[in-house]
């Protein structure tokens, strides 16, 4: 007779109670774990639940990181002399959720991050992805871009070329006015404006096949007219928005490949107006997507490129109107063009790049600007010893103020008021140059030198800055693992305008740190010495002397413990006095890790192991006896 019962025959009340999730088998219960955290924590981070039965369902990791400071100066008499700081990380995990949790109290301050701050939660499982609470998505540069919303929304990424996106939900909460800044005679500052609510959705289709790409996206906003109390209506005017656009990336011929971007954008900054038809194509593109109004316009954008064996050429237009609702920045009225090169020759990386941009588009702006940018780089890997790079980047802006109508009949002589012009221009070079011996040399050394320059210009005001760094560095590993670094610093800076001369600055000094392992590099000890004199033109300004000591021990690799020890020396320029800092710092880390399944088989091996022992010694002591192992005659 079959005496097994399943978990809903069994008649004992009792028993049915000590049993966790009666009705659910043991495959379906982490399942129903992670769905109910999901809806009582929402964690504000995305989670994979493709293999969430085969989770831990438990786990808890984290760190401790206490610190504490002194200082002591001559010259520097704002400084706190005594300062600390203590935080804590706490990551659980239950069936792979995780739940970020950090605490930090510094100089009587207490601060915390939680991920229950903004509910968000972004499931995933196999190619489904499900974005719900306060989350955001990225469909189109053109269209929806990253603005967050409170909502759902979903994508499909099946192993298959045709994916999807879709969302729903509120982009902006209807902010009511203040009913005191009514009355004020300044009204209202544009920080604090009231506004509508704002609820938006979009989806994306999206081809690709064989390297052939095409996507469709469509976005839409409005404002709701009865979310904002009637005194405050006269402030603000309800919106709505509607984007069609495209990416698109096809490839004409072997390496020649045609790629661009587009969007069509009808937009209405005043929904209470009447409806009206508009003429013309785009109008009536758009016409049933959003009804049109006085207010409403109609906007394009688009990005085109050309590219053919690491050679590329685009060129991006953004109308002067042109508006999303779904971004939160959005730069419009401009033009550019671009040509660039990336290339990979043997030992040769090659990447330049020059581009043209203007705004006001339609000549409708109190000024224009154009802006020329350009840069190359260059790597050259000699072998495995010697390398060598180089940059260089130049950006010029040119401002034109056009002519403000200010003809008076009265005034004559403000009649042909002058333009202005600025002309700025920006410039930035690197040089680069290292050089290693072998690993198996007997003492292995680097050596290298490193030169940057950076320069800015104003003609118009006649204002010029330069400034140069350099610095010669060696390393080399001497006798016992002891490794000497030595460098030699210099720089520059060099002001100067039309109407006086030239203030240049300058500073040198070198520099040198030993450093070595003790105890399996559990023990790290390094002391440095610095000194770097001061000038500005011929005058001494003074010298800087330092001294640095540190020390770092790690123990059963999660306790840290480490302490610094910084002390400089001034000279003044006159030899009046010394001035004297000294800075102390001590610091201990803490990683800890607390995973049951983990702790129990730790423990079940340390049972096995004092058994064994225990044993041993009975048997050492005779007062067991085990029969030796071997063949029975």
């Amino acid at each position: 007779m079959n005496r097994t019962k399943t978990l809903w025959q069994n008649p004992d009340p009792s028993r049915r109670s000590r049993v966790p999730f009666p009705g659910f088998s043991p495959r379906i219960r982490p399942f129903f774990l992670a769905c109910t955290g999901f809806f009582l924590l929402s964690p504000a981070i995305g989670q994979d639940f493709t293999n969430i039965g085969k989770r831990k369902a438990f786990h808890l990791s984290g760190s401790l990181d206490l610190q504490g400071s002194s200082r002591f100066s001559d010259w520097n008499e704002m400084q706190d002399p005594f300062s600390y700081s203590i935080s804590l990380r706490l990551n659980p995990s239950i069936y792979g959720i995780s739940l970020p949790f950090s605490f930090h109290f510094a100089d009587s301050r207490f601060s915390f991050t939680q991920p229950l701050s903004q509910l968000s939660f972004s499931p995933s499982y196999k190619w489904v992805q499900l974005h719900l609470g306060r989350t955001s998505m990225e469909m189109h540069p053109y269209g929806l871009s990253g603005h967050p919303f409170d909502g759902a929304g979903i994508t499909l990424s099946p192993d298959f070329p045709l994916h999807f996106s879709a969302m729903y939900g509120r982009l902006e909460k209807a902010r009511q006015g203040d009913t005191a800044l009514l009355a004020s005679p300044h009204g209202y500052a544009e920080s604090n404006l009231p506004s509508y609510k704002r609820t938006a959705y979009a989806f994306k289709v999206d081809f690709n096949h064989k390297g052939q790409q095409f996507a469709l996206h469509f976005f839409r906003a409005s404002d709701h007219a009865k979310s904002l109390a009637p005194a405050f209506q006269s402030y603000a005017s309800p919106q709505a928005n509607a984007v069609w656009a495209l990416d698109f990336s096809f490839k004409l011929y072997k390496d020649l490949r045609l790629s661009g971007q587009a969007g069509l954008s009808s937009h209405t900054s005043n929904l209470l107006e009447a409806k009206e038809k508009k003429r013309g194509i785009l109008a009536g593109i758009m016409r049933p997507f959003l009804a049109q109004r006085a207010s409403t316009s109609l906007h394009t954008a688009y990005k085109i490129g050309l590219g053919f064996k690491g050679f590329s050429l685009a060129y991006e237009r953004i109308s002067p109107g042109y508006e999303t609702l779904g971004a939160y920045y959005f730069n419009r009225d401009f033009e550019n063009v671009v040509l660039s090169f990336a290339r990979n020759f043997n030992k040769w990386d090659v990447k330049a790049d020059i581009g043209w941009q203007r705004d006001d588009l339609s000549k409708e702006k109190a000024s224009r600007m154009d802006r020329l940018v350009g840069s190359a780089y260059l790597n050259y890997q000699i072998d495995e010893r010697f390398r060598i790079s180089a940059s260089y980047s130049n950006f010029t802006t040119y401002t034109r103020l056009k002519p403000i109508d200010l003809t008076r009949p009265d005034e004559p002589w403000l009649q042909d008021p002058d333009t202005m012009a600025f002309r700025q221009i920006a410039q930035q070079a690197q040089f680069g140059f290292a050089f290693n011996t072998s690993s198996q040399a007997l003492h292995p050394q680097q050596a290298g030198i490193d030169i940057s320059y950076q320069s800015s210009r104003e003609q118009s005001q006649q204002t010029f800055n330069d400034y140069i760094y350099a610095s010669l560095q060696h390393g080399i590993l001497i006798a016992g693992e002891y490794q000497l670094q030595s460098a030699l610093n210099f720089s520059t800076g060099i002001d100067r305008t039309a109407a006086g001369p030239a203030s240049t600055n300058y500073s040198l000094g070198p520099s040198v740190v030993v450093s070595k392992s003790f105890f399996k590099k559990s023990l790290r000890t390094s002391g440095g010495l610095n000194y770097y004199w001061d000038m500005q033109g011929k005058q001494n300004q003074g010298s800087v002397a330092g001294l640095r000591l540190r020390g770092s021990y790690t123990l059963q690799k999660v306790h840290v413990f480490d302490l610094q020890i910084h002390t400089r020396l001034r000279f003044s320029s006159s030899g009046t006095g010394i001035g004297k800092e000294l800075h102390i710092v001590a610091g201990y880390h803490y990683n800890f890790e607390l995973d049951p399944q983990k702790l129990k088989k730790q423990s079940a091996l340390r049972k096995k192991q004092k058994a064994a022992r225990k044993r041993e010694r009975m048997r050492r002591r005779g007062e067991i006896w085990e029969a030796p192992i071997g063949p029975s005659w």
